[in-house]
């Protein structure tokens, strides 16, 4: 009938890189569309992912966000790839995102998709847990201009202003933003001491996308991004908040080609650069060592231990070459090859003043066979080599059949390898009595005798000499399925995830003051076990409910302390169950009444949890409530709303001093023909 050809049908095209339908697709998806942004009581595109299930959402501090999936949420969540318009934003120095730099703003997003699983058969090491691709709205969507602003709580204060229009023969969308706010509250830390928090954040960018289309069969995207942003950071240098500066700017292109066969070529290019200052203030050996009750060092004169700034770059080149073709009418592959070049910089982190690089590759294909109307077999393999590892292969493979056209079942294993980063391979956290480039051969000045140049007060983290990848092996049913006319989605996963070779940290005797060191060792083997479900019911364009459950426990063990000598066991292990967060509850609800009111609630519980890197947090409910008016005048839209983000008592936010409290924020947008 019409309606058939008229109703939605969801395609991704992230699991394997071909345009596909949510009952085709080898992996759970969770497409986040934007009359779900819209609707959403979202302040931050980090507020998304309180949507979809098995993810973590939370502050490390006002300024710095992290999303991890399942477990192994740290400050810098490693182990999830996550791209926009297909480029990929995680930075090569801490192997994770600075979500406050890819200059994204909520009103530039057209859709987010969401792989729940290993997808390393498509996109490579670093997607292996989950991947994201967040797809920006083109050009050829809106024309004119749209101011929208934001203002309350936590003195937050947003501001964008984007232009889409026409130069000459290329389509483009402009955008200009800024982002502040105060971040958290002083508060109390773990042991009950008082802290003051200066987590004060700003950021302000410039966003460009540019679509050519010379020819019918050609068709040329391509991007350019710049961020300046600065934040208050907790470090461990000095214990305090200090000031990070940070330089942001990319480069993409994106040219695609359809030839008379139907298949398509791309050639994808893109260029990541990041800049980082800290403003360390300065600070004296002594009064440090008294600060910590450690009694002073007799014979040796006191020094400044910290500079006023650390400076650390990162900057990433990659060159991805693919094509889709279907060589039978059953029969559809993607085939790519790929090189990227990272390079890193950092004193703070990598003990040296000098440049560290590598140069990777890799090359995938990905199958889809339909041998009956019933059955659909996916197929994925990935070979990767780097400098630092030899060549490894990553593999998926997943059969999914269709009892009808709106009823599926899925069963799916996964291979996956992740090879160590820059950071993981190179890492050396000293701080030094004095930095050895201060000191020349010559020097005559008292810390620079040979005895002072090489004294180490403090070893954070350094990287074991011998460390492996990280190996996954998962197993999968899944369920998907649609009812009431396609109105009602429901997606059902269970799994089993076995982990090895977990890169962490393992705690080791070291002759500087405190007398230790954290070595990053692979130390951590887990099973994780779990079932998530998501359902969407979308009646109308009134009317949205979106909601789901998620379940996972975690059976292992980590070697916290180091054995006494290599071969034998470690003094202490530990068990990471107390890392899985084990029950998560989502639901949103969004009706936009006759008046043209639209009012949304989000509900999401979170049961306790130890971050990995954190503090212990009590289960909470955090609830959201927004109310959304339109108007049309002229030719031109005004929107106006107001979003209450956590209705109800405070809870604490991976450290027990970040306390996120009841907010307000009005917001306000205008859109000009």
């Amino acid at each position: 009938t019409e309606d058939d050809l008229l109703v939605e049908i969801p395609i991704v095209s992230s699991v394997t890189h071909m345009e596909q339908t949510l009952l085709q697709a080898p992996a759970s998806v969770t497409i986040i569309d934007r009359q779900a942004i819209q609707a959403s009581t979202a302040v931050d595109i980090t507020d998304l992912f309180r949507l979809v299930p098995g993810f973590q959402t939370y502050y490390v501090n006002g300024g710095r966000k992290g999303v991890t999936y399942h477990a192994l949420g740290d400050e810098y969540p490693r182990r999830l790839e996550v791209k926009v318009d297909g480029r990929s934003v995680y930075e090569s120095l801490f192997s994770a995102v600075t979500w406050s730099t890819i200059g994204i703003d909520l009103e530039d997003i057209e859709y987010i998709e969401i792989v729940r699983g290993a997808n390393a058969a498509a996109d490579g090491s670093n997607a292996f847990l989950a991947s994201i691709n967040i797809i920006t709205r083109s050009p050829l969507l809106d024309t004119g201009l749209s101011f929208r602003s934001q203002m309350g709580s936590a003195q937050t204060r947003n501001a964008a202003l984007s232009y889409s229009g026409k130069i000459g023969a290329v389509d483009h969308r402009t955008t200009l933003s800024f982002r502040s706010n105060d971040g958290f509250d002083d508060g109390i830390t773990f042991d009950g001491k008082p802290i003051t928090i200066d987590d004060d954040s700003e950021a302000a960018s410039f966003t460009f996308k540019g679509l050519w289309t010379p020819s019918a069969a050609d068709n040329i995207e391509f991007q350019i991004g710049a961020t300046e942003s600065e934040q208050g950071i907790e470090l461990i240098l000095d214990g305090a908040f200090d000031k990070r500066s940070m330089s942001y700017q990319y480069q993409y292109l994106n040219w695609s080609h359809l030839s008379e066969q139907g298949n398509k070529t791309q050639l994808v290019v893109y260029h990541n650069d990041l800049t980082l200052d800290d403003d360390v203030k300065p600070q004296k050996l002594f009064d440090t060592l008294e600060q910590l009750g450690i009694p002073l060092i007799p014979g040796i004169p006191d020094t400044t231990i910290f500079d006023a700034n650390n400076r650390s770059e990162s900057e990433r080149w990659d060159v991805e070459l693919r094509t889709t073709m279907q060589p039978a009418d059953n029969l559809r592959a993607v085939t790519g090859a790929a090189v990227r070049y990272d390079r890193v910089s950092s004193q703070l982190l990598f003990d040296t003043l000098n440049t560290l690089s590598e140069t990777s590759y890799r090359a995938y294909s990905n199958l889809e066979w339909t041998p009956s109307d019933q059955l659909i077999v996916n197929a994925g393999a990935i070979l990767e080599d780097r400098d630092s590892s030899n060549v490894y292969g990553s593999y998926r493979l997943a059969t999914n059949y269709l009892v009808d056209e709106d009823h599926m079942f899925r069963v799916a294993l996964n291979r996956s390898f992740r090879a160590p980063t820059l950071l993981e391979n190179n890492q050396r956290g000293f701080i030094r009595y004095v930095n050895p480039q201060d000191c020349t051969s010559d020097s005559s000045l008292p810390e620079c005798h040979p005895q002072l140049r090489d004294l180490i007060l403090n070893a954070g983290a350094i990287s074991d000499t011998d460390i492996k990848k990280e190996e996954l092996k998962s197993y999968e049913l899944g369920y998907a399925g649609y009812f009431m006319d396609r109105a009602l989605s429901l997606d059902m996963r269970l799994y089993f995830e076995q982990i090895l070779d977990i890169i962490g940290e393992r705690r080791d005797g070291y002759p500087d003051l405190d007398n230790f060191v954290n070595i990053r060792d692979n130390n951590t083997t887990m099973d994780v076990r779990g079932i998530e479900i998501q359902t969407v019911y979308k009646p109308s364009d009134r009317f949205l409910l979106r909601a789901y459950y998620s379940y996972s426990d975690i059976d292992g063990i980590t070697c916290y302390t180091s054995p006494e000598s290599p071969g034998e066991p470690c003094r202490e292990y530990r068990d990471p169950d107390k890392y899985s967060l084990k029950d998560t509850f989502g639901l949103m609800a969004s009706y936009k009444l006759a008046g043209g009111v639209r009012l949304s609630s989000t509900v999401n519980y979170s049961s306790k949890l130890q971050h990995y890197s954190g503090e212990f947090m009590d289960k909470f409910t955090r609830v959201d409530l927004k109310a959304a008016k339109s108007w049309d005048i002229n030719r031109s839209t005004v929107d106006l709303s107001f979003t209450v983000q956590n209705a109800g008592d405070s809870y604490a936010e991976f450290y027990q001093h970040n306390l996120f409290e009841t907010r307000y924020i009005l917001g306000f947008r205008v859109t000009l023909p």
